[in-house]
């Protein structure tokens, strides 16, 4: 009778043991498997930090040829610079079968930003643009031709305009800037949330102060 009642005992702790052991072995594989994933992470950063870019080169030529200067400087503007170049390549193929290019879509974009009644005086939508002053005027002309916008009277200014984004516009600026959205991140797909956090932050801070610069300088030099 004791001896069956201690098999008895002994037949349900068994499940109870098996449960809790696999549960045990469970955890340990998850443990294992995070430790695995964030060692795998730490690699790819380290190998990336190693891997030299297309700037790399040239700072190196330059490091050879003339040993006297300190070409880090061209380090940093040259990477803005060339990433700047590949935004624009890379628009183009979403902005051609919309009939755009990205100086239009720069246009249209800047007006659907400011909100209703998504209007601006042509000296305010080159500010508040990408776009030089220079080839403002030309650029209104051809998203007006592209009924995209349309000019009127600008009722401060009796010799002065306003830009209005046009519903067909607003419609396709609306789905451009979508696209434009969706490339950028993708750009940005290679380096996680906490590296985005810090370059936006320290391009930030050089922006600012390149900015404050410029606003200290005499307009003549500027234009140099």
């Amino acid at each position: 009778m004791t001896s069956s009642i201690l098999m008895s005992r002994q037949s349900r702790k068994q499940p109870l043991a098996r449960k809790k052991a696999a549960s045990t072995a469970s955890k340990d594989a998850m443990r294992e498997h995070t430790m695995r994933k964030q060692k795998a992470v730490r690699g790819q950063n380290a190998m990336r930090a190693q891997e030299a870019d297309s700037i790399e080169g040239l700072l190196a030529e330059w490091r050879r040829e003339r040993p006297d200067l300190d070409p880090s400087p061209f380090g940093i503007f040259g990477r803005i610079w060339r990433l700047s170049t590949s935004v624009l390549s890379d628009a183009e193929a979403w902005l051609t079968p919309l009939g755009l290019t990205f100086e239009s879509f720069s246009v249209i974009v800047t007006l659907r930003r400011c909100g209703p009644p998504y209007e601006l005086n042509p000296t305010a939508l080159y500010r508040e643009s990408l776009l030089s002053s220079g080839a403002i005027t030309n650029r209104i002309d051809r998203v007006e031709a592209l009924g995209l916008v349309k000019r009127l009277p600008d009722p401060n200014d009796r010799r002065g305009t306003i830009v209005r984004l046009t519903a067909k516009g607003r419609t396709l600026a609306d789905r451009a800037i979508k696209l434009h959205f969706d490339a950028l991140a993708e750009m940005l797909s290679g380096i996680d949330g906490r590296e985005r956090d810090q370059l936006a932050g320290l391009l930030s801070a050089l922006l600012k102060a390149v900015e404050a610069r410029r606003a200290e300088q005499p307009r003549t030099r500027r234009r140099r």
